[in-house]
């Protein structure tokens, strides 16, 4: 009669590190996934399905001192220095205050940090690898941002776009395209828009809270009542 979901979405790693989520966090689906040295913020949320996957880092030591949220500097010369000993080179995954990852998206920091910023909107399906986004960006849904890519703040990557290993998107554009290119620069009132989208979406996790508690336990009162509304299907299927 056991009704406890027995999907495990935090993985600490014996020596990369473990997840570390601040108990102001807004709302973690008991489906998402984190794994070794990921951070998540105040006031962000990580939905259904996402999984973020920092699983070779440099320091994961950093991720043992919840107090500690600093984005340190990885050795510019870290690869050749390290590579007949083994030892990995990537980064963490930092998600700022009040950001959304939105269902189904991956994010991992194999080559680098993977920082997301504050207010940042991550779209359905959206892939991050080893990437900086900035502060109230929108990263569309289905999107790609390759290694080393830096998106600045208050810029907008469409839906479906791909953008290159290590390119840099500036404050206030719009990038759209396979490959990604600028389309324009966002208007005001657009970028204006994307502090509205984040703001909205942790109202939008705070009312998830009650869904489900972290783990995937199901209260005996609802349990009773799926049981029962099962029977009664029986009943008039015979």
């Amino acid at each position: 009669d056991d009704h406890l979901s027995r999907h495990r979405h935090q993985f600490p790693l014996l020596n990369r590190g473990g997840p570390i989520v601040s108990p102001d966090a807004a709302y973690l689906a008991p489906c998402s996934t984190l794994i070794g040295s990921v951070r998540v913020g105040p006031g962000a949320s990580i939905w259904y399905g996402a999984i973020l996957r920092a699983d070779k880092c440099a320091n994961a030591d950093h991720f043992k001192d919840a107090s500690n949220s600093e984005v340190w500097e990885l050795e510019l010369d870290r690869e050749e220095k390290y590579r007949y000993e083994n030892e990995d080179t990537g980064g963490g995954i930092f998600i700022g205050e009040n950001s959304n990852v939105q269902d189904h998206c991956i994010i991992t920091s194999k080559v680098e940090h993977s920082v997301i910023g504050k207010g940042v909107t991550i779209g359905h399906m959206a892939q991050i690898h080893s990437a900086t986004v900035e502060d109230y960006c929108l990263i569309g849904m289905g999107s790609i941002l390759r290694e080393r890519v830096v998106v600045e703040t208050e810029s907008f990557i469409a839906a479906g776009a791909v953008v290159a290993p290590g390119t840099r998107v500036a404050s206030g554009e719009l990038w759209v395209g396979q490959p990604a290119r600028k389309l324009r620069d966002l208007t005001k009132e657009e970028r204006e828009k994307l502090h509205y989208q984040a703001n909205e979406y942790v109202k939008v996790a705070s009312g998830q809270k009650g869904i489900m508690e972290l783990g995937g336990n199901l209260p005996d009162t609802l349990v009773e009542h799926l049981q029962l509304g099962s029977r009664g299907k029986e009943k008039d299927s015979s």
